[in-house]
């Protein structure tokens, strides 16, 4: 889907607030509309006897799950994000902005994307190549979004329906009718 302007949508990530299941929901939702929704989600899975958790990345298209966090051990301080798989979870989303779709989801605009790497070119493709994001915005990485977007982003509630709503009338071509949620 070919947009003239940049449509961007971020859910504020504060707290506990549940984001990556409004995410997750939201895909699904879409999907079952007929939707060509793509991207990656979070998923934490708690550690085994007392290890911390594990960071995990879920293709929101086909279900398949990517670890993205390191076991650095009981008593390692500090970022556990593998950068290999960081990487290879960048050359999937590559590949799936260039193969085009109607929206694409990404799980985090973080400390890696604030300081321009991370995801950070992945978006910049998906807005050029028009295609929509959602993404997540931690409160500390709030002013570096800001910065990135310049005003072009619009803020969401974590509630799937916020999420459907902004599809349907921000997203969604004029002539497609997106069934009532």
């Amino acid at each position: 889907m070919a947009i003239d302007i940049p449509v961007l949508a971020a859910i504020r990530a504060a707290g506990k607030t549940p984001v990556d299941a409004t995410l997750a929901e939201a895909a699904a939702v879409l999907r079952s509309w007929g939707v060509n929704v793509r991207g990656i989600v979070q998923e934490e899975v708690d550690g085994v006897d007392g290890a911390k958790p594990t960071t995990q990345l879920r293709d929101v298209s086909d279900g398949s799950l990517m670890q993205i966090s390191q076991d650095l051990g009981p008593n390692a301080r500090g970022c556990r994000l593998d950068p290999g798989a960081l990487a290879e979870a960048t050359r999937r989303l590559e590949t799936i902005v260039e193969g085009g779709a109607d929206l694409l989801i990404l799980n985090r605009f973080g400390r890696s994307e604030s300081e321009g790497t991370g995801l950070r070119p992945i978006i910049e493709n998906a807005i050029l190549s028009g295609i929509p994001v959602l993404i997540a915005v931690r409160d500390e990485y709030i002013p570096a979004w800001d910065m990135f977007h310049e005003g072009m982003a619009t803020w969401l509630p974590a509630e799937t329906n916020a999420v459907l709503d902004w599809y349907r009338t921000t997203v969604a071509k004029p002539y497609t009718e997106a069934p009532a949620a």
